[in-house]
């Protein structure tokens, strides 16, 4: 073997025939030789300088780049710098760039020439360890004069490539030293450091992945209007949100709940630890992983899950609390106890319409009673839902219950509820009425005037005393709800006939509005028709362009009995007949054009002088074409044809 100072005189000789012939030997390295190649073909001076100090803008943005390589590798750089101390060794860390971002060693950097910011690339220092580490991603070392440039022929360099936990390459640690100082282990040790910063790189990305996920649990947590208690298997705290301790009623901070027993935090006589008790017994049946139980006592209900591992063995107990309030939120949900219209939908410029829309807008600012007075399908239920949709209670639930519709033997039940037991068949634990369920939203009473005698009583207690109690129960529960009844009856005469309480009715009489009927609305007919024409049309994805005047001139002479809800079925009838892109009175129902109010203008000579008048305006119009005037009318050709010559019309 032979020794360092041979070793070396034999690369310079064979450098220095390279610079005056250009011819390399055989017995220069591969990758060394390339680089040679590459820096003689670029012009790089071999006696050059290495002044290679990089603008300090770019120094500036490349440090803050690799920040958090630097702070990795430097606890590494430092403890090897101890294990060599002393031994004249520079310890390096070059970016990806090949900038020097940070070195540690003594003197050694004066007599090197390294300082932060240096560029060791090939086209500006020539040949060298960091540059070539960088190029084929592997270790390496450079000797004395296979260092291109002449003025590093003193130093040997060995560097390893750090790869972050992508396996992309992001840097370069290196030690430095004068030649003959250089050991054959100093390149195994430069790996070995360099395996130790990428399992750092690998533990810092696993901790700030943990970190980011506990971020997204608690915010996630913190979200949600449910309380979040998690329990580890030794029944100790591991996780509770902000709603879980204002369900529970603690006070301390979460920071020093967790981590406590849940029976020190809670006391031992609180009932949620006995309900939970069963899970953390041994032989548990693990395949009940879930159920729900009510806290009586905390008027909570509680939905414990069990978590367990994949040995099937309990790890722990997550349980989300409900407040009822909550639930009952929950519960008129699903069924869908919300009101959808507002003012906006109520459709109209009628003098007596508009005077009952701006009553009950005033109505929405107050929590008074309100009563509403009108015949069926004059829109009660829009005016309610407008109502409530504008008052302080909008965020409550809206629940609508038909008085008529309700046999009188469950209307008591279904407005107050039942405890468990009341009577047989009687759900276990009771059901709350509407009253519970509308608790902080509106109830709207519809057709009260057909509420039982018997139950009226009740009913004038509770909107006395703002509180109910179930059938067959003893507790009294609060409630906070607004009452809009409404009825087509004439409540006054009812109550001459001994048929409603005046008490009652004084109570929900507080602020009545009567809306009007749709024979007192003719003004409105034409906009409610066209309102109709465009909803219905794409309900029932229709393209009927207009409504005739003719079939306008019919719905102003008609009484409507069924008022705005009869209007709209007549049109809804009349698109879904209509082939053309008009509807006309044949497609109107026979019954609406016999009941006119106007009889004598609505006479059968007058239908026949229309149609006589709108076919030779047609045969114009289509210029002849009975296909086209056929389908604009709705009938058959050949009923066409008979008309024709019923009508003795020529061309």
């Amino acid at each position: 073997m032979i020794n360092v100072e041979t070793r070396r005189e034999q690369i310079k000789n064979t450098w220095q025939n390279f610079i005056t012939t250009g011819h390399i030997d055989s017995s220069i390295r591969p990758v060394i030789a390339e680089s040679w190649l590459r820096c003689q073909a670029s012009g790089l001076a071999p006696n050059k300088r290495m002044l290679n100090k990089a603008p300090l803008h770019i120094i500036e943005k490349e440090l803050e780049a690799n920040q958090k390589l630097i702070a990795t590798c430097v606890p590494s750089m430092r403890e090897l710098n101890d294990f060599v101390h002393d031994s004249g060794f520079l310890i390096s860390l070059a970016s990806k760039n090949g900038m020097i971002l940070h070195f540690e060693g003594n003197e050694i950097d004066k007599k090197a020439g390294v300082h932060v910011g240096d560029l060791w690339t090939e086209t500006v220092t020539g040949t060298n360890a960091i540059h070539l580490c960088l190029v084929h991603k592997k270790p390496i070392q450079v000797f004395a004069h296979e260092h291109y440039l002449s003025t590093a022929g003193d130093w040997t360099s060995s560097s390893a490539p750090i790869f972050d936990e992508n396996n992309e390459l992001i840097g370069v640690l290196s030690i430095t030293g004068e030649y003959d100082k250089v050991h054959s282990h100093t390149l195994g040790m430069v790996v070995a450091a360099v395996n130790a910063i990428q399992n750092s790189l690998k533990m810092l990305k696993s901790l700030q992945a943990v970190v980011i996920s506990d971020s997204y649990k608690t915010a996630i947590m913190e979200s949600i209007d449910e309380g979040i208690l998690a329990l580890n298997n030794d029944k100790t705290i591991s996780h509770i949100n902000v709603n879980a301790k204002k369900i529970l009623k603690r006070t301390q901070p979460i920071d020093l709940i967790i981590g406590q027993p849940l029976k020190e935090v809670l006391g031992l006589e609180h009932p949620l630890l006995d309900k939970i008790k069963k899970y953390f017994q041994p032989g548990y049946l693990k395949m009940h992983v879930e159920e729900t139980f009510l806290i009586d006592q905390g008027n909570f209900t509680v939905t414990a899950k069990v978590i367990l591992s994949p040995d099937y063995q309990i790890t722990g107990l997550v349980l989300v609390l409900r407040e009822m309030k909550l639930v009952k939120t929950l519960v008129n949900k699903m069924a869908g106890a919300r009101a959808i219209f507002s003012f906006e939908d109520l459709i109209g410029n009628n003098r007596l319409f508009r005077e009952a829309i701006n009553l009950a807008t005033q109505a929405s600012a107050s929590n008074s009673n309100v009563l509403l007075l009108g015949e069926s399908g004059t829109g009660k239920e829009l005016f309610a839902q407008a109502i409530h949709n504008l008052s302080e209670n909008r965020n409550g639930p809206f629940l609508a219950i038909n008085c008529a519709a309700l046999p009188r033997s469950l209307v008591e039940s279904e407005l107050f509820g039942y405890a468990e037991g009341a009577f047989t068949g009687a759900k276990k634990g009771g059901n709350p009425g509407k009253f519970e369920l509308a608790d902080g939203g509106t109830l709207f009473l519809d057709e009260i005037g057909e509420m039982p005698l018997e139950v009226q009583g009740t009913l004038l207690r509770v909107l006395q005393e703002s509180t109910v109690v179930r059938i067959g129960g003893k507790e009294v529960i609060p409630i906070n709800v607004r009452i809009i009844a409404a009825t087509n009856k004439n409540l006054v005469k009812e109550i001459g006939l001994a048929n409603f309480r005046e008490d009652l009715y004084y109570r929900l009489n507080v602020m009545a509005i009567s809306i009007p009927p749709l024979r007192d609305r003719n003004d409105d007919i034409s906009v409610l028709t066209q309102h109709f024409l465009e909803k219905l049309n794409l309900r029932l994805n229709k393209k009927i362009k207009e409504i005739s005047p003719e079939v306008i001139w019919i719905f102003e002479q008609y009484h409507w009995p069924g008022n705005v809800r009869e209007l709209q079925n007549v049109i809804e009838r009349a698109l879904n007949v209509a082939d053309g892109s008009t509807i006309l009175p044949y497609n109107l129902p026979g019954s609406l054009l016999v009941s006119c109010k106007d009889t004598e203008d609505i006479s059968f000579t007058s239908i026949r002088q229309y149609e006589k008048q709108l076919i030779i305006k047609l045969l114009r119009e289509y210029k002849g074409n009975r296909t086209a005037i056929a389908r604009t009318m709705g009938i058959s050709r050949t009923s066409l044809y008979r008309k024709l010559n019923d009508y003795n019309i020529k061309d």
